[in-house]
């Protein structure tokens, strides 16, 4: 299928760049299509998935898009990401597949640099980037004293479009379920990240709940502190980390909800003197900052656009 937004214009040094989305009818890939066809310059060109009504899944009919991105299943995108890659095509996986020692790490708030002169980029994960911008400040400054314990709930939007038992209407309505409780595909990255950022191996639990909502997602992490912070000074530290970066939001109470199509990855911190503990709290549309959202912040990285580009909106609330 191809698709265009807007007429390209004669002038080539002003044409809009050309974007290819595997995995268009998923819910990821229909919040790509969301955010590029409202960008100033990436257009949608080209849409593929195994769905009727867009073009089959095949690197050939990528290698003239300026930038593709896959939004396919976890673990179904390591072929078609490498295929690109031989034809020179830049890519953004959206999935679990190269997350992990792989390709660069596509978190901007700690990887930006990398992030510019990569051909391929790994998306965080949902729960990931949230837990990994939440701790993150305290673990670069060396505070945190054994494993960090993270609470993620997320909605179902999170478990992709294919339907499940778990993500049936009257299974999950009127309550909260948990699930992958040992072994969350995330948390290797988790853990990858914040030990980069310790310089050291650092341990985390990780306990995934299911809320009956379509978007959204919260994650409360425990931290244990090698010495004391009092609340000023944990407020500093995350302003000094932050206070540049267009997407961190500080302060109040992290609402999803007040994110819907934002994205923001919203957090705040408090200390509890008692336990020797900071319990830092993240907030994020999980099909935006969590997924499409900073996919497009990637892309205009790689491509050398304004990173806020096509992500200006502000959260649906109420």
């Amino acid at each position: 299928m191809q698709y265009s937004t807007a007429p390209t214009p004669s002038d080539p040094d002003t044409r809009p760049l050309a974007a290819g989305v595997v995995g268009a009818s998923g819910y990821a890939g229909q919040e790509l299509i969301r955010i590029l066809e409202a960008h100033p310059s990436i257009r949608p060109a080209v849409l593929q998935a195994r769905s009727e009504g867009f073009d089959d899944i095949s690197a050939e009919g990528l290698k003239n898009c300026d930038i593709v991105f896959l939004a396919l299943p976890h673990g179904e995108s390591r072929d078609l990401g490498e295929q690109l890659l031989e034809l020179g095509t830049q890519v953004v996986d959206l999935g679990s597949d190269f997350r992990v020692d792989g390709w660069t790490y596509g978190l901007p708030e700690l990887h930006r640099e990398d992030v510019r002169v990569a051909r391929a980029v790994a998306n965080p994960g949902c729960y990931a980037t949230a837990a990994i911008l939440g701790v993150a400040p305290l673990a670069a400054a060396g505070l945190i004293d054994g494993p960090v314990h993270l609470d993620g709930k997320s909605g179902v939007t999170g478990a992709g479009r294919t339907p499940t038992d778990k993500t049936h209407l009257p299974e999950i309505y009127n309550g909260v379920t948990p699930y992958s409780v040992t072994g969350h595909r995330h948390l290797a990255e988790i853990e990858q990240e914040l030990g980069a950022l310790a310089g050291a191996p650092q341990p985390a639990t990780f306990v995934p709940h299911l809320l009956p909502s379509s978007r959204g997602l919260l994650v409360t992490a425990h931290v244990r502190l090698v010495s004391p912070l009092d609340q000023a000074d944990l407020d500093d530290l995350y302003r000094e980390r932050y206070a540049d970066e267009p997407f961190i939001r500080l302060g109040g109470m992290p609402a999803p909800q007040k994110l819907a199509g934002s994205n923001v990855c919203w957090i705040n911190g408090w200390t509890d003197d008692r336990t020797g503990t900071v319990l830092i709290t993240s907030a994020l549309d999980n099909l935006v900052k969590g997924a499409a959202g900073q996919a497009v912040q990637n892309a205009n990285i790689m491509l050398g656009v304004d990173e806020s580009a096509g992500l200006t909106v502000r959260g649906l609330w109420p």
